[in-house]
């Protein structure tokens, strides 16, 4: 798509509140040919705002479509620990700040895991719709990476995905330390898992000949070099003898 205003276009969640009606009802209005979408470079669907005014004007006589539905709100909760007294606090604190949800979904591990239970319980009840808002209390406590592609997606399922609050207690350092002492723990875990000495043995020397065999590359590079530059240097000698 060429140059254009960006002012001038809106994502599903606006558009959304400009027609007064769910993410998921504006997805089915493209559907179904009633309002244009556009992909941007980054794969997201936008929508123009002149478009979605003259639908508003156009669907005055539908109200079913233009009446807001009722909201399905769940909560996510997360301890990497498993501390019930955190998990409680967290719920404590998004019931006093949204009130009583349908659903709460929790889980009690690192938020570098894929596989967690609680959080695919809760993609699954999104994209079937028994769901269509989620807040948990700190943008971490969802996901430690690839937040912005998840929100994405719950976006796309038509569930509104925010966090209670953008601030964080943690500094960047310690947050770096407690992702990379994850990351050991996985490792860790899945190694310790192997059946047999003899699994675990072979894991290890397969690093040690891989490191082994990366040592002796780069030292051959460097021989090569060496030799590149004494032989250029007898070249320029030669030159200039004669």
């Amino acid at each position: 798509m060429g140059s254009r205003n960006d002012s001038e276009f809106v994502r599903v969640s606006e558009a959304a509140d400009i027609l007064r009606v769910t993410p998921q009802t504006v997805r089915k209005y493209r559907k179904q040919g009633k309002l244009r979408g556009y992909e941007t470079g980054g794969n997201q669907m936008i929508y123009k705002r002149t478009d979605i005014l003259k639908l508003l004007g156009a669907d005055q006589d539908e109200p079913e479509d233009n009446t807001p539905q009722e909201q399905k709100l769940a909560f996510y909760i997360r301890a990497n620990d498993g501390d019930n007294t955190k998990l409680k606090t967290q719920l404590d604190a998004l019931t006093q700040k949204y009130g009583k949800p349908i659903k709460v979904y929790k889980d009690k591990a690192s938020g570098l895991n894929e596989k967690r239970k609680g959080l695919n319980r809760l993609l699954d009840d999104a994209k079937n719709g028994e769901i269509n808002a989620v807040r948990y209390t700190q943008k971490d406590r969802l996901t430690r990476f690839g937040y912005t592609y998840l929100t994405r997606l719950l976006e796309e399922y038509g569930c509104d995905a925010q966090a209670a609050s953008d601030k964080d207690d943690k500094t960047l350092q310690e947050e770096l330390m407690q992702d990379f002492m994850s990351l050991i723990a996985s490792f860790s875990g899945k190694f310790y898992r192997m059946r047999g000495y003899e699994q675990k043995r072979q894991l290890l020397k397969d690093a040690e000949e891989r490191f082994e065999e990366r040592e002796k590359t780069n030292t051959t590079k460097n021989e090569d070099n060496n030799n590149n530059a004494n032989a250029n240097g007898t070249d320029a000698e030669n030159d200039g003898s004669d």
